[in-house]
């Protein structure tokens, strides 16, 4: 009796110990292939001189994206060229060191004015790019502190997971003047650093167009500038488009008649491979309505110093990070968020976002306040918080205010496409955009970048070092599709859970509802599960991997309180 019960008892033991195994084994493989953080060192890596890419590097855009791709291909091809519209950006305005004192304004960057938040996956990214990183920010008043998010769910605060009591969490870069112009003018300083990068130039300018090689129309030879002087064209050895959502690479390559099987638009007699479609239908995309409210304020350090803070927050820089939960009455109205964060500067920014029209959208810190005290949370909202509403309510009126609504996001499926140029690449939001909610923006621009660095040491590995492979672009867009889809695929997801979101089209809202519940349940469980809220933190941080959530106890925890409340 007593064999026939151990053995009872050590079959879902072994069960759960080999399923535990397993997920340690995938986990790790994903922290390399997906989320790319083990593969990080990479990006300080470069090939030596004589092994470089002869021609030039094309960089169309200098977004974000931009910066990063310009400072990884000069670790690859003897030349590398920017090319972006305005002009004041290529400027010592451009680069100044106190970011916040600038009196132009990025024209085509939608979060100019409103907060950007960055993850510690990017300051980690960065740093092995950028030696310099930490004096550069210190420079421009960036602080780099851990990044404890303050994060709260329905009133109830989720604790520090015990991997962090320790060691306490990653460290982030935190940055609040204008979205992301104060970090992107730091990235600006350090790519166009002539001691370190003596290769990258700038030209003040718009690409308007990429030209085939009149020899090998399987490659671009040639990329069209418009600049004051006016059109100027030069020899191109990579094309990145960093364009961000213009996506004007679309355009190009369907004006040579790439993307097609015939070099021409598709037909509906046209039979693509599985798994490919013609270049008219690589573009996908749904619409949450979100709308948010970033209200910025400069200042004084005794203003600072007299925030009602709980000791515990005195510190920080994140100073609170409330969303609303799940319940159907919170979708129904658009499951707030809201955020105080202080940045450079002296700067404090109050921000606000939700979906639908439902609730009215703050312009002023009075109907901020109003907009709080809307939630319904299961633990009262702490007074300070509203003492320090109150507090900037006296001086609405010196705050900057940005009241945005949201584009939908966007999916140009590039790694489905057929018959693109080999030199080709596309990165960031020309490519993908996602939820901004989430602060993933800068995170998923550099695993595409990652992905670019991974695949030009690839191409030197395989013995071609004059010039990229025939599968350069095809094998770039595939990787990078496996570091970034995970993103676009939880946010969605996510979004799909909200009733106001236009969803992509042949799908439904429906799509996902098991995992929507699954995370529901998971965030109800994180304020009282180490777990859970280790899950929650991971993601924030962006150190995490799709299957994070499938921990093998965590799971079984998640199902019980699911089963339970059936």
């Amino acid at each position: 009796m007593l064999y026939w019960l151990s053995v009872l008892l050590a079959i879902p033991i072994g069960v759960y110990l080999l399923l535990l195994i397993g997920w340690h084994l995938l986990r790790r493989h994903l922290l390399s292939t997906t989320s790319g953080l083990l593969e990080l060192p990479l990006l300080a890596k470069s090939r030596s001189s004589a092994q470089k890419i002869p021609g030039t590097a094309v960089i169309c855009g200098g977004s974000i994206a931009g910066l990063f791709a310009a400072r990884v291909c000069h670790d690859h091809f003897e030349r590398v060229l920017v090319v972006e519209a305005e002009p004041w950006v290529a400027s010592e305005e451009g680069r100044r060191v106190d970011g916040w004192k600038q009196t132009h304004q990025r024209s085509r960057v939608m979060q100019f004015t409103s907060l950007h938040m960055s993850q510690a996956f990017v300051y980690r990214a960065m740093k092995y790019m950028f030696p310099d990183l930490d004096e550069e920010c210190r420079r421009s008043e960036i602080s780099i502190m851990p990044a404890d998010p303050a994060f709260v769910v329905s009133g109830v605060p989720i604790p520090m997971p015990s991997p962090y009591r320790e060691s306490g969490f990653p460290s982030a870069m935190f940055a609040s003047r204008m979205g992301t112009e104060l970090t992107r003018t730091v990235i600006r300083r350090l790519v166009l650093d002539k001691t370190a990068h003596p290769n990258i130039e700038y030209i003040t300018g718009t690409v308007t167009d990429v030209l085939p090689s009149p020899t090998d129309h399987s490659r671009l030879s040639t990329v069209v500038i418009r600049t004051v002087s006016g059109i100027q064209e030069f020899e191109a050895a990579l094309v990145a488009d960093c364009t961000g959502p213009a996506r004007v690479g679309l355009k190009w390559l369907q004006r040579h008649g790439y993307g097609y099987l015939d070099s021409a638009p598709s037909s509906g007699s046209q039979k693509y491979p599985n798994g490919t479609l013609p270049l008219d239908q690589l573009k996908i995309s749904l619409d949450q309505k979100l709308r948010y409210t970033s209200i910025l304020f400069r200042l004084r350090p005794e203003f600072h110093d007299s925030l009602p803070l709980p000791s515990h927050l005195k510190n920080l820089k994140k100073i609170c990070t409330y969303i609303d939960d799940g319940s159907e009455e919170s979708l129904k109205m658009g499951k707030g968020m809201f955020v105080l964060v202080r940045g450079d500067g002296g700067h404090l920014c109050a921000f606000t976002g939700h979906y639908g029209s439902v609730r009215s959208q703050p312009t002023n810190i009075t109907e901020m306040k109003d907009y709080v005290r809307s939630f319904k949370p299961k633990e009262p909202i702490p007074e300070w918080i509203f003492g320090i509403l109150d507090m900037l309510e006296d001086i609405q009126d010196e705050g900057s205010v940005s009241a945005l609504k949201i584009p939908p996001t966007t999916n140009i499926q590039y790694h489905r496409a057929v018959n693109l140029p080999s030199n080709f690449v596309a990165l960031g939001d020309s490519v993908i955009t996602v939820n901004p909610v989430y602060g993933e923006g800068t995170a998923k621009a550099l695993r595409c970048v990652l992905s670019l660095h991974k695949m030009l040491h690839s191409a030197l590995s395989s013995g071609v070092k004059d010039t990229l492979p025939p599968d350069f672009s095809m094998k770039f867009f595939a990787e990078a599709h496996g570091k970034t889809d995970w993103m676009w695929q939880s946010t969605r997801l996510a979004d799909y859970g909200l009733p106001t979101t236009e969803p992509i089209v042949g799908e439904t809202l429906s799509s996902g509802a098991f995992w929507r519940r699954y995370g529901n349940h998971m965030q109800a469980l994180a304020p009282k599960n180490e777990l859970a809220a280790w899950v929650f933190y991971t993601m924030l941080a962006g150190l995490g991997t799709p299957i994070d959530a499938m921990h093998p106890r965590l799971m079984f925890r998640v199902l019980w309180s699911m089963c339970w409340s059936s």
